[in-house]
C-alpha cells in the first residue's frame, strides 16, 4: 500500500515538473529598445521563444490607445532564418486597431529565443504618456515542421511613452521649423488656435516678433 502511494506521489511530482517545464516554453512576445514619444514613430520588436524548432507562427498585437501600426513597416530579423530558406511574412491591420502577423518558412528557425521581426508604430497626440502602456500579444500559435502546434497565453509588455519633445519655433507641431510655422504665428496673432506654442520668444505675448523669431530659427540663429 505504502509502495503504491509512494509511486503515485513520484508520478504526480514528475508530471508536475514536466508541466512546469513546458509552461512558457513557447511564446511570441514584444520588446522595445527605446521609449515611445508622443507625436513620433517608434520601433517594436517581436521575439520568439521555442523549445523545439519552429517553422511557422502567427499572433495578434494589441496596441495602447492612441498608438497605431505603420502599414508596410514590418521587417524580418534574418539572424534566426537559415540561409537560403524561403520565407513569407505579412502584417494585417485589423478594424479594431490590432495587428495580425503571420510568418512561414520551409526550414525551421534557428535558436530557441530571440528577435524574429520588427514593426513601426505611430504614437499619436491622443496617446497618454505612461510608464506602463501595455502592448499585448494574443492568439499566438507556433508550428513545428511536422505541424505540431503550441499556443501561449496572452503576453503583456509594459512600454514607456514619454511626452513629445518640444521644438522651439515648431508652432504647427509637425516636428520641424519651416515657413508654415511663420504662418502659424500669424494665425495665432489673428486669434486662431494653433497646436504648438506661438510665443516663440517667450515674452508672454504673441506678436510679429514671434514670427521674426521663427525666421531667425530657420536661418540657424536664436529666437531673439
Amino acid at each position: 500500500m505504502k509502495k503504491r502511494i509512494l509511486l503515485s506521489l513520484m508520478s504526480f511530482f514528475m508530471m508536475t515538473a514536466m508541466w512546469a517545464n513546458l509552461v512558457g516554453a513557447y511564446a511570441v512576445y514584444v520588446t522595445a529598445d527605446a521609449n515611445g514619444k508622443v507625436g513620433q514613430n517608434a520601433t517594436l520588436t517581436l521575439n520568439l521563444k521555442n523549445r523545439n524548432a519552429i517553422a511557422n507562427w502567427t499572433c495578434t498585437v494589441v496596441l495602447p490607445e492612441g498608438v497605431t501600426f505603420v502599414e508596410g513597416s514590418q521587417a524580418l530579423v534574418t539572424a534566426r532564418i537559415p540561409e537560403g530558406a524561403e520565407t513569407e511574412f505579412t502584417a494585417t491591420a485589423n478594424e479594431d486597431g490590432t495587428v495580425t502577423f503571420t510568418f512561414g518558412t520551409n526550414a525551421a528557425l534557428t535558436g530557441t529565443d530571440g528577435k524574429v521581426a520588427t514593426f513601426d508604430v505611430a504614437v499619436g497626440s491622443t496617446a497618454t504618456p505612461s510608464e506602463e502602456a501595455i502592448v499585448k500579444v494574443t492568439n499566438a500559435i507556433l508550428y513545428e515542421l511536422d505541424g505540431t502546434d503550441h499556443q501561449n497565453e496572452a503576453d503583456e509588455f509594459k512600454w514607456t511613452i514619454e511626452e513629445a519633445d518640444v521644438i522651439l519655433g515648431d508652432v504647427n507641431a509637425d516636428g520641424e521649423v519651416t515657413i508654415a510655422d511663420f504662418v502659424a504665428v500669424l494665425n495665432a496673432m489673428a486669434g486662431n488656435e494653433v497646436p504648438g506654442e506661438p510665443d516663440v520668444n517667450g515674452d508672454g505675448e504673441v506678436t510679429i516678433a514671434d514670427a521674426v523669431a521663427v525666421l531667425n530659427i530657420m536661418a540657424g540663429g536664436s529666437e531673439e
